[in-house]
């Protein structure tokens, strides 16, 4: 994740909390969760799909993981948002594959960042997938195509998702689980000794540094699979 990426994430996270302060959104999101609880398996499923579709539709995936978080928590929202990954990105990976090939690859083929992850991809195709999924050099619905049009294997496609996307997925799910609790913080309705809070802090902090280092180590490594696809190939 870019600097600019990070920076874009906390503005949107910034702004759910102050909608649901300053607008008639904190009813529509209790109502919500409200109807989660009361019918838990039916939200559960509901949401998955919803989530799925939005993914298809390259509609902003992390405030839709964010939703989950809002409404079943980290464990199972995680869950949903994880189910909701793998069926989309199958179904991307084919579209890609099939009916949409021609247009991504008008769109993609000149851009030096696709080849040099395709060249990669034809050495180690999971490894590169695994990578490209925890850096997010794309947009996560738009990688789901895009790796489509690539040499990848399936299999490597698929394990290599499932595996990469868990720590985004986790991160914008637990941001989700936080923006309940600071908005009622914030408006009153809840309130919190200064130990609490300061844990509370702590907690986020690490997560956030836990996920970064991952995320920066990952793209090490994608470059140097990229860089030495690139030579390999010009060799």
């Amino acid at each position: 994740m870019t600097p600019l990426r990070g920076f874009i994430l906390l503005c949107a996270v910034t702004a759910l909390v102050l909608l649901t302060i300053f607008l008639p959104v904190e009813q529509s999101l209790v109502a919500l969760q409200e109807w989660a609880k009361t019918h838990p398996a039916f939200a559960f499923y509901a949401v998955t799909a919803c989530i799925a579709l939005g993914i298809l539709l390259m509609f902003p995936s992390s405030l839709l993981m964010m939703l989950a978080g809002l409404l079943f928590g980290l464990a199972k929202g995680l869950a949903a948002v994880w189910l909701a990954g793998l069926v989309a990105s199958s179904i991307a990976f084919w579209m890609g594959r099939s009916a949409f090939r021609p247009l991504i690859e008008r769109r993609v083929r000149r851009r030096p960042m696709f080849t040099a992850i395709d060249r990669a991809i034809s050495r180690k195709g999971f490894l590169v997938v695994l990578l490209s999924r925890i850096v997010m050099v794309l947009p996560y619905p738009v990688l789901n195509y895009t790796l489509g049009v690539t040499g990848v294997r399936f299999r490597d496609y698929f394990a290599g998702t499932n595996i990469g996307m868990l720590p985004p997925f986790f991160l914008f799910v637990y941001l989700g689980t936080t923006v309940g609790s600071v908005a009622a913080i914030v408006n009153g309705s809840v309130t919190l000794e200064r130990d609490e809070l300061w844990i509370g802090t702590a907690a986020l902090v690490i997560v956030l540094v836990l996920v970064g280092l991952i995320i920066r180590g990952a793209a090490r490594v994608l470059r140097e699979e990229m860089a030495a696809a690139t030579a390999e190939r010009e060799a």
